[in-house]
C-alpha cells in the first residue's frame, strides 16, 4: 500500500477502538431493524348463519386459519348475522369455520379451580362437526369480499 493513498473503509474500521468499532455497527444497522414487515391486507367479513332454516339467535362463529400467514377471527351472531368491519377481519387465505351455539339455559357444575364453589355453564347445542371436528373450509380475499353464508342442521 502506498503511503500517500487513503486507507479502506474496513481498514479505518478494523483502526478503531471497540466501543467505537461498536457504534457504527450499531448505527449501520439500526435503520435495517426498523422496518417492521407490513401487515397483511385484512377485509371486511359478514354472513348468515342458519340452524335448521332458522336464524341463530346468538352464537360465535371462528375463521381459524389453516395457512400460516392467516389471521384467526371471531365475530358474534346475533339474529343470524355476524359482522367484522374492514380492517378487523381476515387475511387473504383458507380458514376452517367453526361454530358456538349455547344453551340459553345454563348449568351450575363444581368449579375445578376452587374446590366448594360452583360455576355456571351454558352447554354447547351444537354437535362437535361444527365446532372441535368443523371439516368447513372457506377461501376469503380481503380484496373481494363477498357475504360467507353457512347453513347448519342438526337432527
Amino acid at each position: 500500500m502506498r503511503e500517500n493513498q487513503p486507507a479502506s473503509f474496513l481498514s479505518h474500521i478494523l483502526s478503531l477502538s471497540y466501543p467505537d468499532a461498536i457504534a457504527i455497527v450499531l448505527l449501520l444497522t439500526i435503520p435495517a431493524c426498523s422496518r417492521a414487515p407490513t401487515a397483511p391486507e385484512r377485509g371486511k367479513l359478514e354472513g348468515k348463519v342458519t340452524l335448521n332454516g332458522k336464524p341463530v339467535a346468538s352464537g360465535l362463529i371462528r375463521f381459524m386459519a389453516i395457512d400460516p400467514s392467516g389471521t384467526n377471527v371471531v365475530a358474534t351472531i346475533a339474529d343470524g348475522q355476524y359482522s367484522v368491519p374492514e380492517g378487523k377481519g381476515p387475511s387473504k387465505g383458507k380458514y376452517r369455520i367453526e361454530f358456538s351455539v349455547p344453551s340459553a339455559i345454563k348449568r351450575r357444575v363444581p368449579n375445578d379451580d376452587i374446590p366448594g364453589q360452583f360455576i355456571e355453564i351454558a352447554p354447547e347445542t351444537l354437535p362437535p362437526r361444527y365446532h372441535s371436528q368443523s371439516e368447513i373450509t372457506a377461501d376469503y380475499d380481503p380484496t373481494q369480499p363477498r357475504p360467507q353464508d353457512f347453513q347448519l342442521t342438526v337432527p
